[in-house]
């Protein structure tokens, strides 16, 4: 999930779609009123073209070919207008023509050929609306030169979905930009019309929706997308690794272990749901690991004033070492029960995949990490005897860290980030020599 939120920004690639030229020139018809009406657009009297269609359609409701170059005349007048955020009120009108035009047609019992040109025509409008708001996103030059160009590109996009509202295209890139402008739930609501326009949307359309939910924490939301994408792709596990994270997140720790471990037992071989299930536990451990070094850095800053304190003071101190204690002591409960979880899937997942470097590293980070924490328990305990024994399980969870990392960088001995890991555990075990050839092989002495 990470990676598609560092690229959500620019999730869908920009295209720029060609539009077909001399559209509505190209218009046979026996109108009379057209050339007039083609003759006031071309010299941009957009006034005088539209009271011409007004008063065809005013002659003849019915008549499909005015409400349709009524459609043209309002359309070639919005793209007339500079800023283009006046230009959607004319937009809006002219769609409104359209249909009406396709409409009539529709229902005669030939159809006219003016149905396919205005099909092509509202294709032109809205390629060209389109194609302005990609290129102030990818031209740097215009984009540099252009005061708050993200809110230009935005309009043109608005711009180009009113005239086709149903391009999917428009509402992902129109997301994409919302995203850009920091404006996440209307990035969500464009990407919400996008998906309810593809048929079916296709994987990274789901995960990008799922992402934004996760974002914007609305977990269920994020549930529901990846429940719905598994149905339609099931042997995506991404998706279960969406519905995990979601449920973790909305603090549902015991649905998410479920959730993982269903697919675990329908498929004990799968080392991904093991790997999903053993990555997104840690990811609750290390933020719980988070909270205790901040309640240490508490009790350590109450047992330094406690030094200077009496009577009433003193007490109220004391009560609150004492319940921070016992809240330490639940953490930590909690640490230990899904680290083991944690080490377990991902030595499953080890056992499945020998030759996986990921596996190997993320299990002697999760030993390492292990090994930090009982160094800090070690630090703020006042029993010599229990700081022993911490100490002495911290080394043990280290000599673990290198069973792992030594493998990670036996099956990939060019990642300096193996060699960096290698060195700073065996720093801390007191081996020398292998640190300074892991320093080597990290390329520190460079």
């Amino acid at each position: 999930m990470n990676d598609i939120l560092t690229n959500m920004k620019s999730y869908k690639p920009f295209l720029l779609i060609i539009a077909l030229a001399g559209l509505f020139w190209a218009c046979e018809t026996t109108d009379p009123f057209v050339n007039e009406v083609q003759l006031s657009i071309f010299t941009g009297d957009y006034e005088t073209a539209l009271a011409t269609v007004d008063e065809a359609i005013a002659e003849n409701e019915a008549n499909h070919v005015a409400h349709y170059y009524r459609g043209i005349v309002l359309a070639a007048q919005a793209e007339s207008l500079e800023d283009p955020a006046e230009r959607r009120s004319y937009y809006e009108r002219a769609r409104e023509s359209f249909m009406t035009s396709r409409g009539l047609m529709e229902g005669m019992e030939e159809t006219p050929d003016e149905y396919e040109e205005l099909n092509d025509a509202i294709v032109v409008y809205w390629a060209d609306e389109y194609n302005a708001g990609v290129n102030f996103q990818t031209d740097d030059s215009l984009f540099n030169a252009t005061p708050d160009p993200l809110r230009v590109s935005l309009a043109h996009f608005h711009n180009a979905a009113t005239i086709n509202p149903d391009s999917a295209m428009t509402f992902q890139v129109m997301s994409s930009t919302y995203f850009q402008l920091e404006e996440v739930d209307d990035a969500i609501s464009s990407y919400e019309k996008a998906m309810s326009l593809l048929n079916p949307p296709e994987v990274d359309d789901f995960e990008y929706l799922a992402s934004l939910y996760l974002f914007q924490e609305r977990f269920d939301d994020a549930i529901r997308t990846s429940e719905e994408a598994l149905e339609i792709y099931p042997d995506e596990s991404v998706f279960v690794q969406f519905m995990a994270d979601a449920y973790i997140q909305a603090g549902d720790q015991e649905r998410a272990i479920a959730l993982v471990e269903d697919l675990i037992a329908n498929d004990p071989e799968n080392p991904t749901y093991r790997r999903v299930l053993g990555t997104q536990i840690y990811q609750t451990v290390d933020g719980i690991t988070a909270e205790v070094a901040q309640l240490y850095e508490r009790q350590f800053d109450l047992r330094q004033a406690a030094r200077n304190q009496r009577g009433e003071e003193l007490d109220q101190t004391q009560a609150e070492i004492e319940q921070l204690d016992r809240r330490i002591d639940e953490m930590e409960a909690e640490i230990d029960e899904l680290t083991q979880i944690s080490v377990r899937e991902m030595r499953m997942v080890t056992e499945l995949e020998p030759d996986s470097e990921s596996a190997h590293f993320i299990l002697g980070i999760i030993y390492q990490n292990r090994a930090a924490n009982l160094f800090d328990r070690r630090n703020n305990t006042t029993d010599n005897q229990e700081a022993q024994d911490y100490d002495e399980r911290a080394r043990e969870n280290l000599r673990e860290a290198l069973v792992y990392y030594e493998r990670a960088a036996e099956i990939n001995p060019d990642n300096p980030e193996n060699w960096q890991s290698l060195y700073q555990v065996y720093v801390t075990l007191g081996m020398e020599a292998e640190a300074e050839e892991a320093m080597r092989r990290a390329g520190f002495d460079d």
